[in-house]
């Protein structure tokens, strides 16, 4: 069956249409989202080793972590960049707005989800709306591009391309840092890694705050330096074509290339994890391979996250389109409709239960345990989400934001 979809005109030249597919799959994708975090009961960032020792113990917690970082870590923020790509191709397509009109609108849009994003970093700093906000513009530059160029593009970013070629230079080419350099830096990171985790654990909210506004530069370097950053800009332009070629404004039309899309991901995420295992049985966990298996590797991982990323949507587009999965894709659809205030609204439940200003449950609890925590938080944001659509058009952040970006409320 066709996705629901209700489109109305408003003051703003832009057409509203809510595919309800693709809410569905923002909703799915915030899910993902809320196990990631909870499983390292909402870091953000790097902690002390003992902490994370906590997860290696008993079998329970050592299976909860296999499979939350084979399945879920490092592919739901890929999940949200792609939507969010779809999204600016939607808003493109059915806008009614002049070139320049839109342009202008759409980068006070940015600008004022980059200061939402900030005050969100504030108060936990693995905010990614922040980053969005940032690579919104240079998306900006391939909204005219051919599209054939934006895919070819965004494969290359998602693959990781630059920071491969960096790892090359940096590995064939500068010279390497001595022991003693390299001893030192490890002690710094860890006095430093040591000394944030206490105010995490045990600070004052404002210490808090503090912490955050200090890491953000740390932040962005590990973007960078990971080349997450690169990845998130992929899925951006992906998303953009997959909007330009109307995969999901028409989808009974496209359910044939959606098929074959689960099937080619599926076999290669299942070929990446064979080959893994069968290295880690030769080599052994602890050994250091040569410098060209590890950027081999390298590669080879982040296409498995990518594959797995496309596996999960395109797999789930073809299950929200069945009769029998409604019951779930109204609650999922109810709950991406409401993407940015739920989005934050998990940092606010995560930081009360795990920070030092909360109840200070960080590291007191294994990953089987955190994930547990999933069911009631999902729980009452899709109650939430369905209480509060009933009544209004827009979630609370979404109105907040519409009404800054239109600088009239709404």
């Amino acid at each position: 069956m066709e996705p629901q979809s209700v489109i109305t005109p408003t003051n703003d030249g832009v057409k509203d249409a809510r595919i309800q597919v693709v809410d569905a799959l923002r909703g799915f994708a915030l899910l993902g989202i809320l196990i990631a975090h909870l499983s390292v009961w909402f870091d953000g960032g790097p902690l002390p080793s003992s902490v994370y020792q906590v997860n290696g113990q008993g079998v329970a917690n050592m299976i909860v972590q296999t499979i939350v970082g084979i399945f879920v870590s490092g592919k739901f923020y890929t999940f949200f960049s792609f939507l969010f790509g779809l999204s600016f191709a939607l808003m493109l397509t059915r806008s009614t707005d002049s070139p320049g009109a839109f342009l202008r609108r759409f980068a006070w849009r940015l600008i004022i989800l980059g200061a939402i994003g900030f005050i969100h970093h504030l108060h936990w700093r693995g905010d990614i709306l922040s980053i969005y906000a940032i690579l919104g513009f240079p998306m900006l530059l391939f909204r005219n591009a051919p599209t054939r160029l934006v895919l070819v593009v965004a494969l290359l970013l998602i693959l990781n391309v630059p920071a491969r070629v960096r790892e090359v230079y940096q590995t064939y080419v500068v010279t390497p840092p001595s022991k003693a350099q390299r001893e030192a830096a490890q002690k710094a990171d860890e006095k430093l890694v040591t000394a944030n985790y206490a105010i995490i654990k045990h600070g004052s909210y404002a210490q808090m705050i503090g912490v955050n506004l200090r890491e953000f530069k740390t932040k962005m370097a590990f973007q960078f330096d990971s080349g997450r950053i690169y990845i998130t800009l992929g899925f951006f332009l992906l998303g953009l074509y997959a909007g330009r070629k109307r995969l999901f404004q028409h989808l009974t039309d496209h359910r044939a290339f959606f098929r074959r899309l689960t099937r080619y991901t599926g076999f290669t995420v299942l070929g990446i994890i064979a080959l893994f295992a069968s290295a880690i049985a030769i080599i052994g966990q602890n050994s250091q391979p040569p410098k060209v298996i590890e950027l081999i590797f390298s590669v080879l991982f982040d296409l498995g996250n990518s594959a797995l990323t496309l596996f999960y949507i395109a797999g789930l587009t073809l299950l929200f389109q069945r009769t029998s999965w409604q019951r779930i894709i109204a609650p999922l659809a109810a709950v991406g409709k409401m993407a940015l205030t739920n989005y934050v609204g998990q940092s606010v439940i995560g930081t009360l239960i795990f920070y030092g200003y909360g109840l200070g449950l960080i590291g007191e609890m294994g990953a089987a345990m955190a994930i547990l925590l999933v069911i009631p938080i999902f729980l009452v944001q899709v109650l939430f989400s369905r209480f509060w659509l009933s009544r209004f058009q827009y979630g609370p952040l979404e109105w907040l934001w519409r009404s800054a970006t239109y600088l009239r409320w709404q």
